[in-house]
């Protein structure tokens, strides 16, 4: 292995929001814990959600992010903390008393309706004045490109129309927050990505605070202005999409989010010491030495060296040796085992031209700047 001296060094910490204390919060979850019998679905949460924000919960399945909205909607009553809209505390307050609305999963329209009267359902059961629903429905119908669907049953529509309906009966009552709970599940993979720009144009016109439950790190990373990532009921980190991915604060948050590479082993004063590698180079910020952790590193920030090619000034390498080559749309990612190391290292962005046979051993690098040094959990 070599290297030259590093750079600058790499951020282990958790990114911090300048500008967090400058704006409006309109929920302020302080504290909550959820229990199920002896089951603690959430687990001393606490996350302030700024008005007109897109705001994503994100983690696996089972992780507490639907029972935290579902406690939000007041479709489940906290076992302890408090959510506060505004100024007013939400604990004790019937689902109907909030001035939230939630979208669910199957949409739940009336199947014997038109989409007028599905989207108009709410506004005549609060019997609001003719002329008021009518200017509302309107609004909305032309907000989700409905207009001309607007005599339909739902059973005549594709799934992203449905999806819309649902979204437009949720947003003509003017929430101050709107709750969405796996939103474009039901769609293919095409449709959900175009419905996700589509959410987001929608939410920065009618200039309402969404927050969205999501699995898919894809979906919450293109729509969200933040993200609060969950596991195990806690929230690891919130923070905007690109300081997620840039500067993850553990080991959960840089492996959900996008892919990584790890390196295991002992943080000492010039790196982390890898069984079987030796120490691999890193700045390792404030963790003490002899702290369990990790070098991450992305991998588009590393490259294959040619036969003979020599590292850049900054960047570190490691021999190892081709285990194979996948073409994923546009980009192609080689497997590498690192000699003494267990477990695949992969490397994106081979060009077509130069991509290694299997079992070619070649030597990977990467600048020293742009791998991260991460705590073991």
């Amino acid at each position: 292995m070599s290297v030259e001296p590093p750079v600058r060094a790499a951020v282990s910490r958790v990114a911090t929001d300048p500008d967090a204390g400058t704006q409006t919060h309109v929920i302020s979850i302080q504290h909550v814990v959820k229990e199920f019998g002896p089951v603690r679905a959430l687990d001393d949460v606490s996350i302030d959600i700024r008005e007109n924000e897109f705001f994503a919960l994100l983690g696996p399945s089972g992780c507490g992010k639907t029972t935290l909205l579902r406690c939000i909607g007041g479709f489940e009553e906290v076992t302890a903390g408090r959510i506060m809209l505004d100024d007013r505390d939400l604990v004790g307050t019937r689902p109907y008393a909030r001035p939230v609305n939630m979208m669910f999963q199957s949409y739940a329209l009336f199947p014997h309706m038109r989409v007028r009267d599905n989207v108009a359902y709410g506004l005549r059961a609060e019997k609001l004045p003719k002329d008021e629903i009518e200017a509302r429905l309107d609004d909305v119908l032309r907000r989700v490109d409905l207009e001309q669907l607007a005599d339909r049953r739902p059973n005549q529509l594709s799934g992203g129309q449905r999806q819309r309906v649902a979204l437009a009966r949720a947003i003509v009552k003017r929430p101050r927050v709107l709750l969405l709970d796996e939103p474009l599940a039901a769609l293919d993979r095409k449709l959900r990505q175009e419905m996700q720009i589509e959410l987001k144009r929608l939410q920065h016109e009618v200039g309402v605070t969404f927050v969205v439950v999501t699995h898919d790190q894809e979906e919450a990373m293109t729509m969200a202005d933040r993200i609060a990532v969950i596991d195990e009921g806690r929230v690891l980190q919130i923070a905007t999409p690109s300081e997620l991915y840039d500067r993850p604060s553990g080991h959960f948050v840089a492996a959900f989010i996008g892919k990584m590479n790890f390196l295991a082993g002992t943080v000492e004063g010039a790196g982390v010491h890898v069984p079987g590698i030796g120490t691999v180079p890193a700045e390792v910020d404030s963790i003490p030495a002899g702290t369990e952790g990790y070098v991450a590193v992305r991998p588009e920030a590393a490259k294959l060296l040619r036969p003979g090619e020599e590292p850049a000034a900054g960047e570190a390498t490691l021999d190892a040796v081709v285990e194979g080559v996948a073409f994923v749309g546009s980009q192609v990612h080689a497997y590498l085992e690192l000699q003494g190391n267990r477990g695949s290292f992969v490397v994106t962005g081979p060009r077509r031209d130069e991509l290694p046979a299997a079992g070619e051993r070649r030597r990977v690098a990467w600048r020293i700047a742009e791998a991260l040094v991460l705590r073991r959990s």
